[in-house]
């Protein structure tokens, strides 16, 4: 509408956050546009800055003003058919530009949920998050760790589904301080913790952590049950370094068929996924992203509970588990699997199950988007 020819990508997604901000977050207009217009000169000089400049103050002028003036904004699509001179866009369309999203994130979710669902999931996706801790201590010892971040402003409220989790206001202090340093604390969401609790790890289980990164789930499940014996294993050595599991931490590759067969009792493989359902507390993931990335990752993940599946032993249980809610990565990689190996679903948790399976979706537990699976070997 404002823009009669091409417009460079980096002044195109500028453009795209700037109108973002100026229409929906409670900034002033014109220091918004301040800072667009001179991040422009930087990277395009002069006439980059000079073109934003024109575009954003024409779009206030001309959009934005008129909207408030004349009309409440009732919704986000009707602040964009404006821009469009009032003509109707495809649903797609209107949720993609409204709400931020790319479009074919919006086209594979009007699929599956519909434009109400998809709507209530893209605009709880932009809300401010709220994080979780985990708290490995008990009794007074708990009581007199809430109290010391009490006193430093950080509000402590029990978590809904897990008894050592709590939802906390702020997080940079939480990080910096020595009782976190101690290992006390664990910055992990309600919705990874119960994969651990899906686990149910007992006494004498010998138990595989895949994919261990630093050892957080590690330090759960010997948390839960101290007479098992946990090995970790992940590709990255600056990771391992950090995991508290000495003895037991192995660095190597788990899609290379790493060990003998039937050796664990339980295997817990929280695998690399497209981190879909943690675009809310990280939403640079959306741009990051394309359709192939799912599928990519759906494949890696099915090669490596295919190598892994030989070293569970009979009647063990195979828990795997991912931060997203994408086909490709959860219910279809399941049936993927029942066509290779005979297995029963078991029901991972008490909560939040279909079919048998945990699936969190954001908009309905406002949790972060989770799957788990429960599979216990044949």
């Amino acid at each position: 509408m404002f823009a009669r020819r091409s417009i460079k990508p980096r002044l195109k997604y500028l453009l795209w956050i700037t109108l973002y901000q100026i229409s929906f977050m409670k900034k002033s207009p014109y220091h918004v546009i301040k800072e667009a217009v001179e991040f422009a000169k930087q990277k395009d000089g002069i006439y980059g800055a000079n073109f934003v400049n024109a575009i954003l103050r024409r779009y206030i002028n001309e959009v934005l003003d008129v909207i408030k003036k004349n009309e409440p904004i009732s919704s986000i699509d009707m602040l964009y058919q404006y821009i469009i001179n009032n003509k109707p866009m495809p649903s797609e369309k209107s949720i993609s530009i409204g709400y931020s999203f790319p479009e074919w994130m919006v086209i594979r979710w009007l699929k599956r949920y519909g434009e109400k669902e998809t709507i209530r999931l893209c605009a709880h996706l932009n809300k401010t998050p709220f994080f979780t801790v985990r708290i490995e201590a008990v009794d007074k010892e708990r009581e007199d760790i809430i109290r010391h971040f009490e006193k430093k402003g950080i509000t402590f409220k029990r978590a809904r589904f897990v008894n050592d989790a709590y939802y906390i206001n702020k997080l940079a202090h939480v990080i910096d301080d020595p009782v976190f340093k101690r290992g006390l604390l664990f910055v992990q969401d309600e919705a990874s913790q119960l994969a651990v609790i899906a686990v149910d790890p007992k006494r004498g289980d010998v138990i595989l952590d895949a994919c261990c990164g630093f050892g957080t789930k590690t330090a759960q499940i010997k948390w839960l049950a101290k007479e098992t014996n946990v090995f970790s294993i992940d590709r990255d050595m600056k990771k391992l370094n950090k995991n508290r599991n000495k003895g037991n931490l192995i660095k190597g590759d788990v899609a290379a068929r790493p060990f003998k067969e039937e050796i664990f009792d339980k295997i817990l493989l929280d695998a690399p996924c497209s981190s879909v359902g943690i675009i809310r507390k990280h939403p640079e993931i959306k741009w990051r992203l394309n359709e192939k990335d799912i599928i990519r990752h759906g494949r890696e993940q099915l090669a490596m509970i295919e190598s892994l599946w030989p070293s569970l032993k009979k009647n063990g249980c195979f828990i795997y588990s991912v931060c997203s809610f994408e086909p490709e990565e959860t219910l279809l990689l399941i049936e993927e699997l029942k066509k290779k190996y005979k297995f029963v679903v078991e029901k991972p948790l008490p909560i939040l199950f279909n079919n048998g399976y945990f699936i969190s979706l954001p908009h309905e537990t406002d949790l972060d988007g989770f799957f788990i699976a429960r599979l216990k070997k044949q």
